[in-house]
């Protein structure tokens, strides 16, 4: 048996991955959420896929790495990711950069940026939807930006500054390939080709060179020795990685613990021109027989044997129990209000921005 750990909010993306899969390949699985954790104390024996492990409170944390101490101790138990080595999206960037492998740097909005290479651009260290900002070319577009961010509700603590890199392609577009690792297994999932620097399957252009690109990536899988030294280096046993090339180098954007696996409501699509969708489903299916293999080959079968008891004391219980909070609510409600203003007040709110970025960047933090 598989147990899949994840955040109750993402759990519809397994719901979406089973939806067209054989029976004897849902059979393995068992989803948990994390949120259902504290309430248990018997834990079957298998294999622990510890999923979105960077959308957890520090009070969950510490409560999932308590959980994986004993986990680990027994027999019978196999866990892909440790709550207490892998590498979020800032160590891992850093990291990359000082072995010599992304030509570009990240930092904290809090650091020193006197060095700082432009255009760079702004996004969250723990979400997943891109950047916050367009490219910005200047200390006073990047303060501006900051002071947006902050407004819109992103925590201080979680903006991160990228240096742009352009791995644009002499044929005008940038490509973004991706590729899952489930235990020691890799297997390239997806190539997209964009004219924007930001690439997103939305805006994914599709021509049958293109498509036929995409599947000869996906079939030979070409970057397996490369893609494991960096999910090594980044202690991930499961996630998918996304990246480009530069100069033949690999170009390492971020590695997702919980990345959108996909299947919705057909095995065709309803991306790009329709004469192309046979070529896309049959790389489609190429990538999910290997991907069912890959599960096979960590399902360590321990069915039938007795469980493992594990106790949480009342302090770790209540750390880990989610924040009551009105943040959200007021944020919303107060863009609403202003959103009929907006003509007026955008001079005058880029001005307010900057300071509030610089303002918020020259503030202590705490250690």
């Amino acid at each position: 048996m598989i147990h899949f750990l994840v955040p109750a909010a993402g759990a519809y993306t397994m719901d979406e991955y089973f939806s067209l899969e054989p029976p004897e390949l849902v059979r393995r699985f068992r989803v948990l959420h994390y949120e259902e954790l504290p309430r248990q104390t018997r834990f079957e024996r298998g294999t622990y896929v510890l999923a979105g492990l960077d959308q957890l409170s520090p009070g969950m944390d510490r409560l999932v790495r308590f959980l994986h101490d004993r986990l680990r101790a027994a027999d019978g138990i196999r866990i892909l990711n440790d709550p207490a080595r892998w590498m979020g999206r800032y160590d891992l960037l850093r990291a990359l950069h000082a072995s010599g492998k992304n030509e570009f740097r990240a930092f904290r909005v809090t650091e020193d940026l006197a060095g700082l290479r432009y255009p760079v651009f702004l996004r969250g260290e723990r979400s997943h939807d891109g950047s916050f900002s367009p490219l910005l070319h200047s200390t006073g577009e990047l303060e501006q930006a900051v002071g947006l961010s902050l407004v819109q509700g992103h925590p201080l603590e979680d903006l991160l500054v990228v240096e742009f890199c352009s791995t644009v392609h002499p044929d005008g577009l940038y490509r973004k390939y991706a590729a899952f690792k489930v235990g020691e297994r890799i297997q390239a999932r997806s190539l997209n080709h964009a004219s924007q620097w930001m690439v997103k399957f939305a805006e994914s252009e599709f021509t049958r060179e293109l498509v036929l690109e995409e599947q000869e990536y996906v079939r030979g899988n070409p970057h397996t020795a490369e893609l494991a030294e960096i999910f090594d280096l980044a202690q991930i046993d499961y996630g998918q990685i996304d990246y480009s090339f530069k100069d033949g180098r690999i170009q390492t954007w971020e590695i997702n613990l919980h990345a959108t696996i996909g299947r919705g409501a057909g095995p065709g699509g309803g991306v790009g021109p329709p004469e192309l969708r046979p070529l896309r489903t049959e790389t489609r299916e190429l990538f999910f027989d290997r991907f069912r293999e890959a599960w096979a080959a960590v399902d360590l079968g321990a069915e039938g044997r007795p469980p493992i008891e594990v106790h949480f004391d009342r302090a770790m219980v209540q750390a880990a129990a989610p924040p009551r909070s009105r943040r959200k609510w007021l944020l919303d409600a107060t863009r609403a209000a202003l959103r009929p203003l907006k003509p007026v007040i955008a001079p005058v709110a880029r001005r307010v921005l900057r300071l509030v970025g610089l303002l918020a960047r020259k503030k202590p933090q705490r250690r």
